[in-house]
C-alpha cells in the first residue's frame, strides 16, 4: 500500500467520523448513521469523479471505501 493510498483511506475515515458525529447530534438510528457517514465520506470524491468523467467512480472500483465508512459509523 502506497502512502497516497493510506492518506486516501485516512481521509475517508475522518470524514465518515465527522458524518457520524452529525448523525449523533440528530439522534438518527444505525441506518441513518451509515447513510450520513457514507454520504459525507464519499460524496466529494464521487462528485469529483463525475465531473471529470472518470469511469468507474472510485468507490465502485474499490468497495473497501464504503466498508470503511460504514464501520466508522458503527464505531
Amino acid at each position: 500500500m502506497t502512502f497516497l493510498a493510506l492518506l486516501d483511506y485516512a481521509s475517508v475515515l475522518v470524514f465518515a467520523l465527522s458524518g457520524a458525529l452529525v448523525a449523533s447530534r440528530a439522534q438518527l438510528d444505525i441506518v441513518g448513521f451509515a447513510f450520513v457517514a457514507c454520504l459525507t465520506a464519499l460524496g466529494g470524491g464521487t462528485l469529483r469523479d463525475l465531473l471529470l468523467d472518470r469511469n468507474p467512480v472510485f468507490w465502485i472500483g474499490n468497495p473497501n471505501y464504503i466498508l470503511l465508512a460504514a464501520l466508522a459509523a458503527v464505531a
